[in-house]
């Protein structure tokens, strides 16, 4: 599996002792801002994937985790990496699902 455009969602049903019930992947990048800065913004399109106007470096895959109700904090983001089998392949064994593609509709 090649790095790519990718949204992909997992259930956290293999573990109850985990405090996560889902895990999410998202594809990432790094844009300059208008003062020199850096901002990471979530890729919503493969189109969006491809646009390189203002990236540095190359896309990369993030994996949030939602929090099981009654945490205060609602997710957090628990790992970052340039290679989206190991992305994948992290939320699997995890969860001990498999990651499932999805992709946002606006």
């Amino acid at each position: 599996m090649n790095n790519r455009f990718y949204q992909g969602f997992c259930l956290n049903t293999g573990n109850n002792a985990s405090h996560f019930r889902s895990f999410e992947i998202i594809t990432e990048r790094e844009i300059t801002d208008y003062e020199g800065g850096v901002i990471v913004e979530s890729i919503k399109s493969a189109e969006e994937y491809y646009d390189d106007e203002e990236m540095i470096g190359e896309p990369f895959y993030a994996v949030y985790g939602s929090f099981k109700i009654g945490f205060v904090q609602s997710s957090s983001k628990i790992l970052v990496t340039d290679n989206l089998e190991e992305a994948i392949s992290i939320v699997e064994h995890l969860t001990g699902n498999k990651a499932q593609e999805y992709y946002y509709h606006e």
